[in-house]
C-alpha cells in the first residue's frame, strides 16, 4: 500500500467486524468460566500491565474503556488500540508464553474478568473458539501494518487523511450526522504517528473543507466524518 495516496474509502458496518468476534469469544468465554475468572474493578489510569512482563491471564473487558500504547527504544509512545466492553487482551502472549508487547491502561472505572492461562487453553480446545480467536488475531495483524505503514508515511496530510479513512472502518460508527470516531486529538496524533500541534493543523484544515467536525457526543469529543470521500483524494 503507498500511503502517498490516502487509504481508498470503504463502506463499513455500524459495529466493527473486529469486534463482533471479540464480543463472540468473550460471550463464550464467560459463559464456559465467567464463575472461574477474578474480577478486577480499575480506577481511571490505572495500569493493568506493563511492557515487557508477563501475564497469566486473558483480560476481558466487561464495562469500561482500555488503551493499549507501545513504547518504542527512543521514548516515543505509540498507541495500538482502544478497546471497550466486550472485547479482550493478552492472548498473543499467553499463546506464545513471550512478554507482552504494550502497556494496557484504563481511561475510565472499569470492570474486567480475569480468564486464568489453563482456562483460556481449555477454550482452545473448543474448535469454533479457536477459529474465531484465529480470525481475531489475523485481523489486528492486519490493523498493526496498516498502522505500521502509516507511521512511516512521511507526509502529515497524508498521516491524518489516512489514519481518519483507516479508524473509520475500524471504530467508526455510522450516525446522522456523519461517521463517528470516538478519539480526541491527542490520541489520535498518538495513533498516526505525528505532533499534536501538527494533527490541529491538518484538522483544521479538514474543518475548512467541511470533510470532518470535531464536537462532543457522550461527554468526550468525537471527530465525524461529513465528506468521508474527500478524505481519500490524493496529495499534491
Amino acid at each position: 500500500m503507498n500511503l502517498a495516496t490516502p487509504i481508498t474509502y470503504y463502506m463499513h458496518s455500524p459495529e466493527p467486524l473486529e469486534q463482533n468476534h471479540a464480543a463472540a469469544l468473550f460471550e463464550r468465554a464467560e459463559q464456559r468460566f465467567g464463575s472461574e475468572c477474578a474480577q478486577l474493578f480499575a480506577k481511571r489510569n490505572t495500569i493493568l500491565c506493563s511492557q515487557g512482563t508477563k501475564v497469566s491471564c486473558l483480560f476481558l473487558i466487561k464495562q469500561g474503556e482500555i488503551l493499549l500504547t507501545r513504547l518504542s527504544s527512543d521514548g516515543r509512545e505509540t498507541l495500538i488500540s482502544i478497546l471497550g466492553p466486550g472485547e479482550f487482551f493478552g492472548e498473543s502472549s499467553l499463546i506464545g508464553g513471550s512478554e507482552i508487547r504494550f502497556s494496557a491502561r484504563a481511561t475510565k472505572r472499569s470492570n474486567l474478568l480475569l480468564l486464568p492461562e489453563r482456562k483460556f487453553k481449555l477454550l482452545l480446545e473448543d474448535p469454533w473458539a479457536c477459529r474465531i480467536l484465529l480470525e481475531t488475531v489475523a485481523r489486528r495483524c492486519d490493523d498493526a501494518w496498516t498502522q505500521m505503514e502509516l507511521l512511516g508515511c512521511p507526509h502529515a496530510r497524508d498521516k491524518v487523511r489516512s489514519g481518519l479513512v483507516w479508524l473509520s472502518g475500524k471504530i467508526g460508527v455510522e450516525t446522522r450526522e456523519g461517521v463517528r470516531i470516538d478519539l480526541n486529538q491527542s490520541q489520535l496524533a498518538r495513533m498516526v504517528g505525528c505532533a499534536r500541534e501538527t494533527l490541529s493543523r491538518e484538522v483544521s484544515e479538514l474543518r475548512k473543507q467541511r470533510t470532518i467536525e470535531v464536537r462532543r457526543s457522550n461527554g468526550r469529543k468525537s471527530f465525524f466524518l461529513v465528506n468521508p470521500e474527500e478524505l481519500s483524494q490524493p496529495s499534491f
